[in-house]
């Protein structure tokens, strides 16, 4: 191959990598994953929970109320079979009442004003992994609804009857403190929040995807625990509201990611669907129209980064973790040249971009 041809072979293999991981960079992190912090809060489904202090009147408004959980499978985490995994949010006993919970075979429930409402999702989520859950109570159009996953899986056409709560929420647990009728929370809990409104099916897949920018300055949202600080006796609240509130036993993890293990797409047929970065996993294009013979090659893989340097451990020796490595490497026809584009996606900081070109190969 003379220079010059050469010259606009390596010129035009620059730009595709480019611009190929521009649209990479520009996808989620992870469809299946939180907002990264590095952490959630433990419940040991025995004493742990959290009271808030202060009442959060949702009762005769619509609402929405958003988390991740992970529940350990029957035998780990004093989970016994048939046992109720626990509560998540509510204040049973008190009148009124209401709890939103995972039931005896793992599936959500919504417990509205004292059982005047009692449903159930069908999904078994005591299986050790990460679930994105949304309880929406829409008053204007009479529905009450469960998202598992993006998913619904309670969809009535009844929201129930308004009432006005005089008792704050428990988180993990409720008024029943003693005996058999105690019903703690088995397993993690990250990034719960609590609306004022009925929020879309279409906002809450967005949810799944991403945390929530600027709540602060969000009128609705009346609570939001991020659970991210990773020490001390107290959950802060992101929201305006500033209802900050006392952990009791509940212990900090760092185990908070909830990342799908699997790189590559969740059933996406094509680039147009892609939604995060590492549906591009494996990706080979076919050879380019124009400049016949240069192809490109995507790898994506779960990397260890050292904060301070960004020197990176590739792949993770315990995957999944906040950081992703994309390579975009684009073959030169004529030889073993190439130009490869590697960069971090990063669940939580600022990217960094490094650009290598080689042209004598590996």
């Amino acid at each position: 191959m003379d220079a010059a041809k050469e010259n606009i072979f390596v010129t035009r293999a620059i730009n595709i990598a480019n611009s190929t991981m521009e649209e990479v960079m520009a996808q989620s992190f992870d469809e299946k994953g939180s907002e990264a912090g590095g952490y959630a809060l433990q419940f040991d489904g025995i004493n742990d929970y959290i009271l808030l202090p202060e009442v959060i009147d949702i009762g005769s408004t619509s609402s929405t109320i958003s988390m991740w959980v992970k529940v350990p499978v029957v035998g780990e985490g004093n989970l016994i079979a048939e046992e109720r995994v626990g509560i998540l949010l509510g204040n049973h006993s008190q009148s009124p009442n209401s709890n939103w919970e995972i039931h005896n075979d793992g599936q959500i429930r919504i417990y509205w004003n004292n059982g005047d409402k009692n449903h159930y999702g069908s999904t078994d989520l005591r299986d050790g992994k990460w679930h994105h859950l949304s309880f929406v109570r829409d008053v204007d159009n009479n529905l009450l609804k469960g998202y598992v996953d993006g998913v619904a899986e309670i969809d009535e056409n009844d929201d129930g009857t308004n009432i006005t709560f005089s008792d704050a929420f428990y988180i993990g647990s409720d008024y029943r403190q003693d005996g058999a009728s105690k019903k703690p929370f088995h397993g993690l809990i990250d990034e719960l929040q609590i609306w004022d409104i009925a929020r879309t099916q279409a906002q809450i897949i967005a949810d799944y995807k991403t945390g929530i920018p600027n709540p602060f300055s969000n009128s609705n949202l009346k609570l939001y625990l991020r659970m991210n600080s990773g020490m001390g006796t107290t959950v802060f609240d992101h929201s305006s509201n500033m209802v900050h509130s006392p952990i009791t036993s509940a212990t900090w993890t760092d185990t908070s990611s909830s990342w799908s293990t699997t790189l590559g797409t969740e059933g996406e047929a094509d680039w147009t669907e892609y939604d995060d970065v590492d549906d591009f996993n494996g990706v080979s294009e076919v050879p380019d129209d124009i400049y016949t013979g240069i192809t490109k090659t995507i790898t994506v893989v779960y990397v260890d980064i050292n904060a301070a340097t960004w020197a990176v451990t590739s792949p993770s020796g315990s995957p999944p973790t906040d950081y992703k490595e994309i390579t975009v490497r684009v073959d030169i026809p004529g030889g073993d040249s190439y130009a490869q584009l590697k960069a971090i996606k990063s669940a939580k900081t600022i990217q960094n971009y490094t650009l290598t070109y080689s042209p004598y190969g590996d």
